[in-house]
């Protein structure tokens, strides 16, 4: 028997690592799926940002991958006629769009006023508040645009609550009042373990594992740093690539400021293989997020083993309670700055107890969801 078919549309995969959750979370959402579906995705044949393309990888023809089909755009073929052929040819039974913003969603947004066919996005974050008041000037209009034409044939998915109440308010009005939104919950990669680590009394190492945009947050964290006392020492590295070398300037700037006893290094961009070593050298993994749906870096800092101090704009939340970090509005400068003190105070007694607790809650999580049937349900419905 055949089985049904999902053609995912997504701007970056695998090999590629530089945007971040989205490929994570394809990549184990095909691992997830493999044997119920036949997967196909379409991307660009080259990482964010980058000017070449993946060595060795075929170009605009279908190649396989692991666990599904794969065609690398060139940047030629990022076009409404490419496009259109591969839906026509594909004949898939489901199109997911892995982004509502994408330049491939829109495109595909604009064949669909003539296909008509059942679309199914997940805005992987991009419509919670924080993050669509990033450059508004541009989201709210198109956002707006997809409102007037989305009732008839685009089911949402959701990966958190506060994203699928998003979602509600902003595409429901006075004569849309149903919006067809399924939530399946994303699907993390869980790291071993890390073995046992000390920390020492007085120090506090902290690390940034994420793309440095204002989304992420790293300028507010750095200004916390020049309010920082002079009591014990900081160490913050940083990983992940630069969007904007203006706001990358912004933050060497604030750097520079700095007090002695906090000392902040770049680290470059690391690889998906490499962030289990990479978190296993820190204390506390740190991520002033103006908004997540999700969160991987997060949960796989969890996985490790890693305390986390967090905003309060992602699921995770009440960790203060289970003892495995903190979640702390952005706006409270004293909460953050407590808390930062209490990173470097802390005893390895202290912290030890804060590590296990950290590892259960990325435990809980894989124990409780039931990823499968979740997902199944998504690609068996339709609006």
């Amino acid at each position: 028997m055949k089985k049904p078919s999902i053609l995912i549309i997504i701007e970056y995969y695998l090999p590629g690592y530089k945007s971040g959750g989205p490929v994570r979370s394809v990549a184990n959402l095909v691992l997830l799926l493999q044997d119920k579906y036949d997967i196909l995705i379409v991307t660009r044949d080259r990482d964010y940002q980058d000017k070449a393309a993946y060595p060795g990888v075929v170009v605009d023809e279908w190649t396989s991958g692991e666990g599904c089909q794969l065609m690398y755009l060139s940047p030629a073929s990022v076009n409404l006629l490419r496009l259109n052929k591969i839906i026509r040819q594909t004949g898939a039974d489901y199109i997911y769009a892995n982004s509502l913003l994408g330049y491939m969603t829109r495109l595909l947004l604009v064949l669909n006023t003539v296909h008509q066919k059942t679309l199914i996005i997940a805005p992987r974050g991009e419509m919670h508040k924080g993050a669509l008041r990033l450059k508004a000037y541009k989201k709210i209009p198109f956002v707006y645009l997809v409102k007037a034409i989305s009732k008839k044939w685009i089911i949402w998915h959701a990966t958190d609550l506060i994203e699928i109440q998003a979602i509600r308010q902003f595409f429901a009005n006075s004569t849309v009042q149903y919006v067809p939104v399924r939530f399946a919950p994303d699907t993390p990669r869980q790291l071993t373990q890390r073995t046992a680590y000390v920390k020492k009394k007085g120090i506090a190492r902290l690390v940034f594992i994420s793309r440095i945009t204002p989304k992420k947050g790293l300028h507010l964290l750095l200004k916390l740093l020049t309010k920082f006392p002079d009591s014990g020492q900081l160490i913050l590295d940083i990983y992940g690539p630069n969007e904007t070398q203006s706001y990358w300037q912004e933050c060497l700037a604030t750097i520079r400021k700095l007090a002695a006893n906090c000392v902040v290094t770049y680290k470059g961009i690391i690889d998906h293989d490499s962030v289990s070593d990479v978190l296993a050298q820190y204390d506390f993994f740190v991520l002033p997020t103006l908004g997540e749906n999700f969160g991987h870096a997060i949960f796989e800092a969890f996985s490790v083993g890693l305390p986390v101090l967090i905003s309060d704009q992602t699921p995770w939340r009440s960790l203060q309670q289970t003892c495995a970090g903190w979640d702390l509005p952005l706006q409270q400068e004293t909460d953050w700055l407590t808390a930062l003190q209490a990173c470097v105070a802390m005893s390895a007694q202290t912290y030890m107890m804060m590590t296990v607790a950290a590892r259960q809650v990325a435990e809980n999580y894989m124990n409780t969801v039931q990823f499968e049937q979740s997902y199944t349900d998504l690609f068996s419905t339709h609006p």
